[in-house]
């Protein structure tokens, strides 16, 4: 592969991402807005035995920002030692989609249970 296809596929990657995780924080964001102070967290067999604050819901696009850099970091590094950056690529691409996917169910799941506590 050239430089300038690798470039290409670490540009439209890092589009992706940027544009998937600040997606992610508006979404979540807006949904705190919608929630209680309290909301569900954990399950044991399908049954709600964990509640905790709505700001917990922050913690998903903090990691996901957090994996992100560091990918950024190893890349760079990897760059320094001529080592196949491809691969991290693909993968720090993977990391946004699959955290982004988690904190949706997590906000929905949220979100549906705590309308059925109101009602």
């Amino acid at each position: 592969m050239n430089k300038y296809s690798t470039k290409k596929i670490f540009l439209i990657h890092d589009i992706v991402c940027v544009i998937v995780i600040i997606g992610m924080i508006v979404y979540t964001l807006y949904a705190i807005t919608q929630m209680p102070q309290t909301i569900p967290i954990h399950l044991t067999n399908g049954v709600v035995d964990g509640w905790g604050s709505k700001w917990i819901s922050l913690l998903m696009p903090g990691t996901i920002v957090f994996v992100y850099v560091l990918s950024i970091l190893f890349i760079r590094y990897l760059k320094k030692h001529n080592n196949s950056i491809i691969l991290v690529s693909w993968v720090k691409l993977g990391c946004v989609i699959l955290f982004s996917i988690v904190n949706i169910l997590f906000i929905q799941f949220a979100l549906s249970q705590t309308s059925r506590i109101i009602a």
